[in-house]
């Protein structure tokens, strides 16, 4: 797999987290660049910390699977990831932004928590497609800091009206390139 399909991936993914946050942001008093670009330096070492661990949790399983089927189950998990970030923001309510005082860096590291865990399934996924740990790690970092930042700073301006269509875009990136993968890398062989 390319390093930009790999991108395009991880975009996909990360606006799962772009909904989160610009909800977030949408409720913030007060933004001032430094929290924004903090609350984006914790998601992006979550998600760091998550791809370290699929990677870790990827070597126990390339144990148990034959090469072609490492492939294909990659491919099968990013397509059920993206059908679940589709079918999440498709059933998203509408936010009330009211302002949330009480946001600080502690709560923004659960919610980095909370939505770590496809990023997780997504490093197993990287590792099977045989993309290097060092590629991983770099786009999950870029990408991730990325897309917080520009989120927060999103939904404190403009507030939280495009959640629904956001999400639905990531998850379908995502399936669109998981039945490409499979075709290109699973039917071909």
């Amino acid at each position: 797999m390319r390093v930009f399909q790999a991108v395009l991936v991880f975009i996909g993914l990360a606006l799962d987290s772009f909904v989160l946050m610009m909800n977030q942001g949408a409720r913030l008093p007060k933004l001032r660049i430094r929290d924004a670009m903090q609350y984006a330096g914790i998601y992006a070492a979550t998600s760091v910390g998550a791809v370290l661990l699929g990677y870790g949790l990827s070597f126990i399983l390339k144990n148990m699977m034959a090469d072609r089927a490492e492939v294909f189950v990659a491919c099968i998990a990013i397509f059920t990831i993206g059908c679940y970030i589709m079918i999440k923001s498709y059933r998203l309510q509408a936010v009330v932004e009211r302002i949330d005082k009480d946001f600080c860096l502690k709560k923004c590291f659960r919610l980095a928590e909370a939505t770590s865990l496809d990023t997780l399934f997504l490093g197993v996924c990287f590792s099977f497609l045989g993309i290097s740990l060092f590629w991983a790690v770099t786009l999950s970092a870029i990408v991730t800091f990325l897309s917080i930042l520009v989120a927060v700073i999103i939904g404190y301006n403009i507030g939280s009206g495009y959640t629904r269509v956001v999400g639905m875009s990531g998850g379908s990136l995502m399936v669109i390139f998981s039945l490409y993968l499979l075709a290109v890398y699973v039917v071909r062989m």
